[in-house]
């Protein structure tokens, strides 16, 4: 922010009164952050000095504060710009005289097939992970014994969706399980049907899947390549890191196994294949991770921690502080590669980086589970998103009867507005309230985020991108942006576009 050639306010103590703001230091900025207006600005020390007697002491004339640190008429030219900025209400100047709009989707567009409960690994943290003797009685299926979702079931979810989009034309259609590459046969019929209800319709569809990546063979990727399928490996970095938790079914670690399969579908889609890494307790060397993925190929990466589960692999508060020292790092690291003509998407700060280069809305919700975004589980019933199905409280309907509107209008009205962490939160516009399903775990309900530890990481990685921002040229950001688009996940792509 540079103060000067601005005109000096003719009464300071107008000025007593400022808009929800955020003030932080990070990576050797000071950076001001507007909640309202959703523009953030590098400041001077001044400034920073500036913002902090006016919040902490609203009836102190800043003038005689900061009379033994600055001079007065470069405090007149701060607040003066201050009050353009709009940071005394109101917006500021050249931009439009609203907030941006806060957006609450809820067209149906996106869907989920569960195609089957069954794996070929067994992850010592997943969400879903049971016994096979165990679970008919499980609150989550994923590990069941039984077959995978029938075709006719497919189909009534497909056509569902071209039915309840409306006039909505960009489509998404995502396999999921278990291992959704156990049942290829299956895909392989879904994939012709959802061809032909495009040119029936004018509709188009994305199509993705998530695997392990074990059953990555010549003949499945050149299927995948053919028929435009977008697909996103889990893969949690060099081989003792990942075969720490991601394990074969007889315990011995799955790196070696995967690998041929990943270099088999980079080669086919080089630069341009997802990974997607979790992170357990201890387990936080995020640089290393990444640098590892990145030379074996993978143009996008994304990182989550896991919250939900065991005791013993859920992260706790002192990993939280770990992972936002190694996020600056990789801020660093960023900016850094984008400055060398090397681009790649840590969809983590990537998606904040490109949420905050052009304001357009304010975020209503995280993602668009239980609203744009619904899984079919295999014995067809929705669910809000994968993470939910089994879990009858949040059963939300079928193909035949439709959507349940009672849970699906709960989510819809829980805002960040509404929700009682979330409305105090100074990141609520940018972050949308977290992931429902970790609420849930951390909570019991959808009330509340689970602010001691997803929100920490949230707001920080949301600083960082501020940071990297202030560093990077606009055509280094609008490419950054695109590589976002093109990778990331389409319930929450479905949150940052139009209507």
């Amino acid at each position: 922010m540079q103060p000067e050639a601005h005109a000096l306010p003719q009464n300071p103590k107008l000025f007593q009164t400022l808009n929800e703001l955020h003030l932080f230091r990070v990576l050797g900025k000071t950076i001001l952050y507007n909640v309202i207006t959703m523009l953030f600005y590098e400041v001077t020390d001044l400034v920073h000095d500036l913002v902090c007697s006016l919040a902490s002491s609203p009836d102190t004339d800043p003038l005689n504060s900061l009379a033994g640190r600055h001079n007065k008429e470069e405090i007149l030219l701060a607040l003066a710009y201050l009050e353009e900025e709009g940071f005394f209400g109101g917006m500021p100047a050249g931009v439009q005289s609203r907030p941006p709009p806060l957006k609450k989707r809820w067209g149906i567009r996106h869907l989920e097939l569960m195609v089957t409960h069954a794996c070929n690994m067994a992850c010592r943290y997943c969400y879903g992970s049971v016994g096979p003797d165990q679970w008919e009685g499980a609150s989550c299926l994923y590990g069941a014994t039984t077959g995978g979702m029938s075709f006719d079931v497919a189909q009534s979810g497909i056509d569902f969706l071209f039915e309840a989009s409306g006039p909505q034309k960009e489509l998404s259609v995502v396999f999921f399980g278990g291992e959704p590459l156990l049942e290829l046969s299956l895909i392989e019929k879904i994939v012709p049907y959802v061809r032909r209800k495009e040119e029936e319709t004018g509709k188009n569809v994305d199509l993705s899947l998530s695997t392990n990546g074990l059953l990555l063979t010549d003949a499945v990727v050149k299927f995948l390549v053919a028929n435009k399928i977008g697909c996103q490996v889990s893969i949690d970095g060099p081989p003792e890191l990942h075969d720490a938790n991601r394990r074969l079914q007889n315990g011995k670690g799955s790196y070696e196994r995967i690998l041929p399969g990943i270099r088999r579908l980079i080669a086919a889609r080089p630069g341009r294949v997802p990974a997607r890494v979790t992170v357990s307790r201890g387990s936080v060397d995020l640089p290393r991770v990444i640098d590892h993925l990145l030379r074996l190929g993978f143009g996008s990466i994304h990182i989550e921690p896991v919250i939900g589960v065991a005791e013993d692999m859920r992260i706790t508060p002192e990993d939280v502080e770990a992972i936002k020292r190694r996020n600056e790092g990789l801020a660093v690291f960023l900016v850094s590669e984008v400055r060398k003509g090397r681009y790649f998407n840590y969809s983590n700060l990537v998606k904040f980086i490109r949420q905050t280069r052009v304001v357009r809305e304010r975020l209503a919700h995280y993602c668009g589970a239980g609203r744009t975004y619904f899984a079919l589980s295999q014995d067809g019933d929705f669910y809000p998103c994968h993470r939910f199905v089994g879990m009858e409280a949040y059963r939300m309907g079928d193909p035949i009867r439709g959507i349940d509107e009672t849970l699906r209008r709960t989510i819809l009205d829980l805002t960040v507005e509404r929700r009682p962490t979330c409305k105090e939160c100074w990141a609520r516009y940018l972050c949308g309230g977290g992931c429902w399903k970790h609420a849930v775990d951390i909570h019991g309900g959808l009330d509340r985020p689970d602010s001691q530890l997803s929100c920490e990481i949230i707001r920080h990685q949301i600083e960082c991108a501020m940071a990297i921002n202030s560093e990077l040229n606009v055509a280094d950001q609008d490419i950054l942006s695109e590589l976002y688009e093109k990778a990331t996940e389409p319930y929450l792509i479905a949150e940052k576009g139009g209507d």
